[in-house]
């Protein structure tokens, strides 16, 4: 079959047609992926943002948890005494009355006056965010029948007065047969120091 000048003639429109349609169907191919790759873009960012969100609320609710550990913490010291003037006359009267109940031979102790905590205490220094660790040093001498009174004595003193002690140095020697001491029953004497730590409110 031969395609004649007239024939060609009554197939160009439809051939023109055909290649529009070809070009119209290339453009809106290509559109589409424009619109896909810049569909898959957003996805992509709005998961991205979603974990973001989900991240910071994730920090947000621990963060809130310690907030609300630590002002447990803070109220719990303040409740058993630990922040504010220090309670000296408390912490005489416990100890005299420790001594009384515990049947303790002797007892003599020198207090020192308050100062903000040194390193030695505390590795981190006497800052505690708006508050200053303080400390005031006591050298106690115990005149004892056993070493576990010294044991229960000092586990009774730290659970009874509104301090936080920590014991810096412990040492125990015999008393001597025939002093005086020995005579009253006392069998060894006890040398101490402790550091009452307590929490000064800043300024």
């Amino acid at each position: 079959m031969k395609f004649t000048s007239d024939d060609f003639k009554r197939l160009q429109w439809a051939i023109a047609f055909l290649v529009a349609m070809l070009a119209l169907a290339s453009a809106a191919a290509w559109t589409a992926n424009v619109y896909l790759k810049a569909a898959d873009k957003a996805a992509r960012e709005a998961t991205a943002a979603r974990r973001d969100i989900q991240s910071k609320l994730l920090r947000a609710r621990e963060e809130e948890k310690e907030l609300r550990a630590m002002i447990g913490g803070f109220q719990a010291l303040r409740d058993k005494g630990y922040v504010g003037p220090e309670r000296r006359l408390d912490w005489i009267e416990t100890l005299n009355r420790i001594k009384v109940a515990r049947k303790i031979f002797g007892m003599e102790y020198d207090l020192a006056p308050q100062r903000p905590i040194d390193a030695a205490v505390m590795p981190g220094g006497a800052s505690a965010g708006g508050f200053e660790l303080m400390a005031s040093q006591m050298r106690l001498r115990l005149q004892l029948l056993h070493e576990g009174e010294l044991i229960a004595f000092l586990a009774e003193l730290r659970e009874s007065v509104p301090a936080l002690i920590q014991i810096r140095s412990c040492g125990i020697e015999r008393i001597a047969a025939g002093t005086s001491d020995r005579a009253r029953n006392a069998q060894l004497r006890a040398n101490c120091t402790l550091e009452w730590i307590t929490l000064k409110e800043g300024k």
